[in-house]
């Protein structure tokens, strides 16, 4: 049963064109998908989806989109900010 609805959800995702914070964030910035560690920060504790922090080679972005997850745009940040 689970196995179904793992499944379902994973077809509905891509058959939708939902994009991953992940996958927003190597595309901004250049780093490959697999690359990319979404942070714990104040978004992810505040439940906020449109904003977030990444890290990639070593360096911690801070990133921004909208509803509608057709912009996204990261900036290198300050990991002592809202990115810790």
């Amino acid at each position: 049963m689970f196995k179904a609805l793992f499944t379902a959800a994973l077809v509905a995702g891509l058959v939708c064109g939902c994009k991953t914070q992940s996958a927003m964030t190597a595309d901004a910035i250049g780093c490959g998908r697999t690359q990319v560690d979404i942070l714990k920060s104040r978004y992810s504790r505040d439940g906020t989806t449109t904003a977030w922090c990444a890290k990639c080679k070593g360096r911690i972005y801070h990133c921004v989109t909208n509803p509608e997850r057709d912009r996204v745009e990261c900036k290198e940040g300050n990991p002592g900010n809202v990115c810790d």
